[in-house]
C-alpha cells in the first residue's frame, strides 16, 4: 500500500473512531441499558451501544472502500476483494462499560490479508478522549503525540520485578492454560486482573510502576489485532504463547514491555507445555 493510500485509510480510521465514540458516549452510564450475555463465550456481554457503534463503522467503510473486507465482533464478516480488511471491536471491555468504568476502548485495525500484516491499529477511549494510533514500522502516537516506552531498553529487569496482568482468570480454560497462568502468577512480582485493551495501552505508555507482562487466552482476532502496531511501535513485544507472530487464528497472546522480559516469559511457558 502506497503512502497516499495509507494516509487515506488512517484518516478513515480516525473518522470511524469519532463515529463510534459519539454513539458510545450516548449510552455510557445509562441505567437499564439493553444488554445480553453471549452464551458461547466466557464473560462476554454485548449491548445496544456495541451493535450501533459497529454498524456505523461498517456503513462508513462500505461507503468509502466497498472492496475492503470487514472482520467484526457483532455481525457477519465481509470478504475482502481489495486485499485489505478492517478488524473491528466496537467496545473492548464491555464489562467495564456496563459498570460505568471508562477503561474500555474501540479497536480499529487495517490488515493486509495476503501477507498477514496489521498495517494500522487504533484504540479510542471516547469518555476520556484518549486515542492511540499505531502504524506498521512507525512510532506509536497518543492523542497525536509520539509516545515513549520507558521500559523498552531496560533489559536488566527480571520477571520477579514485573506485573503480570490478564483481563480475567476465567479466560484460562484448559488445564495447560491454567498451569501456565498459575506459574507466571507465582514468578511475577504482582498479578492484576481486569483491564481488557487498557492493559496493552498501559504497557505501551509505560504508565505502570513496573514493567508489564500481559498474558491472555480465549481471544478473537478483533480482541488484539489493533493492538499489534501499537505495542510494536513503542518497542514492546506481542506474540502468541510460542513466540510466533499473531494471526487471525491465534487465541493466546503474550505481550511484554521489552524483548528480555518477553523471552523470560516464553521460557516459563515452554517449561509448562
Amino acid at each position: 500500500m502506497d503512502n497516499k493510500t495509507l494516509k487515506q485509510r488512517i484518516n478513515l480510521a480516525n473518522i470511524l473512531a469519532d463515529l463510534s465514540g459519539d454513539i458510545i458516549k450516548q449510552y455510557f452510564r445509562h441505567a437499564n441499558l439493553q444488554a445480553e450475555t453471549k452464551e458461547t463465550e466466557v464473560s462476554s456481554i454485548v449491548t445496544i451501544a456495541d451493535q450501533l457503534a459497529e454498524n456505523a463503522m461498517v456503513d462508513r467503510i462500505k461507503k468509502e472502500y466497498p472492496d475492503d473486507g470487514i472482520i467484526r465482533e457483532e455481525g457477519e464478516n465481509i470478504a475482502a476483494k481489495s486485499g485489505y480488511a478492517w478488524v473491528l471491536d466496537p467496545i473492548d471491555g464491555t464489562a467495564s462499560f456496563v459498570k460505568g468504568l471508562p477503561i474500555f476502548g474501540t479497536l480499529i485495525a487495517l490488515v493486509d490479508i495476503n501477507n498477514n500484516l496489521p498495517l494500522l491499529g487504533c484504540v479510542n477511549q471516547p469518555i476520556l478522549k484518549e486515542r492511540w494510533l499505531g502504524i506498521r514500522e512507525e512510532k506509536t502516537s497518543f492523542n497525536s503525540e509520539t509516545i515513549h516506552n520507558p521500559y523498552k531498553d531496560r533489559d536488566n529487569y527480571k520477571l520477579t520485578e514485573a506485573c503480570l496482568t490478564s483481563t480475567t482468570p476465567l479466560m484460562f480454560i484448559t488445564p495447560r492454560q491454567q498451569a501456565i497462568a498459575t506459574r507466571l502468577q507465582t514468578v511475577c512480582r504482582r498479578t492484576a486482573f481486569g483491564g481488557d485493551c487498557y492493559n496493552y495501552v498501559c504497557l505501551a505508555m509505560g504508565w505502570s510502576g513496573m514493567p508489564l507482562i500481559v498474558l491472555e487466552s480465549d481471544l478473537k482476532y478483533y480482541d488484539f489485532c489493533a493492538l499489534i502496531p501499537i505495542i510494536e511501535g513503542v518497542g514492546g513485544i506481542i506474540t502468541d504463547w510460542q513466540g510466533n507472530s499473531l494471526n487471525s487464528h491465534s487465541t493466546e497472546v503474550l505481550a511484554a514491555s521489552n524483548q528480555n522480559l518477553h523471552q523470560q516469559a516464553l521460557e516459563i511457558i515452554a517449561n509448562q507445555e
